[in-house]
């Protein structure tokens, strides 16, 4: 039977049910906002009923602490300044000692400039021996130009091919990807990311807010505890909630619909504080309207408190003046 008759909707939060008619519709109009822009579309399959969103997810940084990167493993080459000597120093031999030069790449250079111009210096051959015995090595005859020729070209082709497989290897072994144009640096390695730059991550829709979270520092090589950060939604109202560790993002940015302008998800610090839509539509007035609205709120309170306070003092009032009447009716009773 098909699955569709047996799930006929899909559950996108933990209290949140759409038709899948609703979805299709819904998703339709999420890629077609997207046309201009393919790779952020969403993709959708469906396992034994369960409706699964695969695509790309745009976070904006929003962190305030610093960020630490990953000590790059690779030894970096010694910058030439730091290997600067004031003098080059040969030895008898005409031979330059290891340390006493200024550039560790033209050490060739150094010992051409080093020999007086105009004299030349006779080179005594040094007798070359073998590694494993005394013996003199022996010259080997030249090869003859046939055996180069009975070379093919396809060895050739495929002698490159693997130097080239392999450096291209090496070099994504090696990649890192930068953060909004900041790479990898050694003395900048712990810095804060400009607020409100954009990165992605693609994700699917069984992933929750942590498992999002953990990718993200992955991706960018970064040492931060993943418990550190939280990502909430942020509206074009200044509205601010944070999603829960249980949450889904890719659904949230599913429901709230591609339009970064009206939502968008901030990777902000744990403890930052959210703000409600009654906040949030004070927030774009002016600073003298702020005050005023901040001035009536005031008096409200103030006027709210001393009712509260007379309501309770009467009642207060009132209930003393029964217990003395009772006290009184006691007192004559006994009497």
């Amino acid at each position: 039977m098909n699955t569709i008759h047996l799930q006929p909707v899909i559950q996108v939060r933990k209290d949140k049910f759409i038709s899948r008619v609703e979805f299709l519709s819904l998703l339709r109009t999420y890629n077609c906002f997207c046309e201009d822009n393919k790779n952020l579309q969403l993709t959708y399959s469906d396992n034994n009923g369960n409706i699964i969103l695969d695509g790309v997810l745009d976070i904006s940084w929003g962190v305030h602490q610093p960020i630490r990167l990953q000590i790059n493993d690779e030894k970096s080459i010694p910058s030439p300044k730091v290997l600067q000597s004031p003098d080059v120093i040969t030895n008898k031999r005409g031979m330059t000692r290891w340390g006493e030069f200024d550039n560790l790449y033209n050490i060739a250079e150094l010992e051409e400039e080093a020999a007086p111009e105009g004299k030349q210096q006779r080179t005594i051959q040094q007798p070359i021996f073998e590694s494993s015995t005394l013996k003199p090595k022996r010259n080997r005859e030249p090869e003859s130009g046939n055996l180069i020729r009975t070379r093919s070209d396809a060895s050739l082709v495929e002698m490159r091919v693997k130097d080239q497989a392999a450096t291209a290897a090496k070099k994504a072994q090696r990649h890192r990807f930068s953060i909004n144009g900041h790479f990898y640096n050694y003395k900048t390695s712990i810095f804060t990311p400009i607020k409100g730059s954009v990165t992605n991550v693609r994700i699917n829709s069984t992933l929750t807010t942590q498992e999002v979270i953990a990718l993200l520092l992955h991706k960018f090589k970064i040492e931060n505890d993943p418990n550190d950060f939280a990502l909430y939604v942020v509206h074009a109202s200044e509205e601010k909630i944070k999603l829960q560790n249980t949450a889904f993002p890719l659904w949230e940015r599913f429901l709230h619909g591609p339009s970064r302008d009206i939502v968008k998800i901030f990777l902000m610090d744990k403890g930052a504080e959210e703000i409600s839509i009654d906040v949030a539509q004070y927030i774009k007035f002016e600073l003298t309207a702020l005050k005023a609205f901040l001035q009536k709120l005031n008096e409200e309170e103030q006027n709210h408190i001393g009712n509260a306070q007379l309501r309770y003092k009467v009642e207060k009032g009132s209930l003393i003046r029964q217990l003395q009447r009772r006290m009184m009716v006691r007192a004559e009773t006994s009497v």
